[in-house]
């Protein structure tokens, strides 16, 4: 029987099950849930002071199972930033048999509030990007899970961190967000502008698994005008603060 047209040409699972014949690929039992560290500073020092790693080779940019977890936690980094390369990894993972996703990295506040340091947990994102409508039908925004953001948003509470839930705006093109709609944005209440949750949730959702996304700001784009903290700390702190919370909740569950 031939082919549907309607199918891809290549799959996440015929991709895996090639790299495992050619050797490329260990065997070895999936993790439950994957974090995406689109900043390798994160996960430098993540690995560096906090978590004994094993390196799975394989995948794009690097794949670390954490020995603390029994390999049931695995962070992924070194990939560069976008939707397209965390989309792609996703879509691996899921193959693979991870059941959860989350994404840490660095935003723009769009909220005078927002600066530098200040954390967001992504309750859904606006789709910019070009990824997400090769997963889901058209629609304006997708979300995240509702648990796994409500549960965060409790750790970081536990932990006096005072943090925003809402929506976020992922976009493909940093050099392309125009005055209007950055004011725009303001005004609906949008939190920050990004470039990666929309696809992971995209995907998340594609596969019918829960997926989060946290930010640091480290930049303001509130009023239409771009400002960049002169001091890079407190955004690079907000990531660890991330990760910790992040951590605590997955450990948990």
């Amino acid at each position: 029987m031939p082919a549907s047209n309607d199918l891809p040409v290549l799959t996440s699972s015929v991709l895996l099950a090639r790299l495992r014949a050619t050797g490329r690929l260990p065997d070895f039992p999936p993790p439950h849930t994957v974090i995406f560290a689109p900043q390798k500073s994160l996960a430098d020092e993540v690995l560096s002071r906090r978590h004994a790693a094993k390196q799975i080779k394989g995948f794009l940019g690097e794949f670390y199972l954490l020995k603390r977890t029994r390999g049931q936690i695995a962070l992924s980094t070194g990939f560069g930033v976008g939707a397209p390369a965390v989309a792609g990894l996703a879509d691996e993972f899921a193959a693979l048999g991870v059941k959860r996703f989350a994404l840490i990295g660095l935003a723009g506040g769009l909220q005078p509030e927002l600066t530098a340091g200040s954390l967001v947990v992504a309750a859904g994102a606006l789709r910019g990007e070009g990824v997400s409508r090769h997963y889901l039908p058209p629609s304006a925004s997708v979300e995240a899970s509702a648990e796994m953001v409500r549960g965060i948003s409790q750790v970081l509470a536990a932990q006096n961190r005072p943090h925003a839930c809402g929506i976020t705006w992922t976009t493909d093109a940093p050099f392309r967000e125009l005055r209007r709609d950055v004011l725009e944005m303001q005004r609906q209440g949008v939190l920050a502008v990004e470039m990666e949750a929309a696809g992971l949730f995209a995907v998340a959702k594609a596969f019918n698994l829960p997926a989060v996304a946290l930010f640091s700001i480290a930049d303001q784009l509130a009023g239409g005008e771009w400002h960049m903290a002169e001091d890079f700390k407190p955004a690079q702190k907000g990531l660890s603060v991330l990760f910790e919370a992040a951590f605590e909740y997955f450990s948990a569950r």
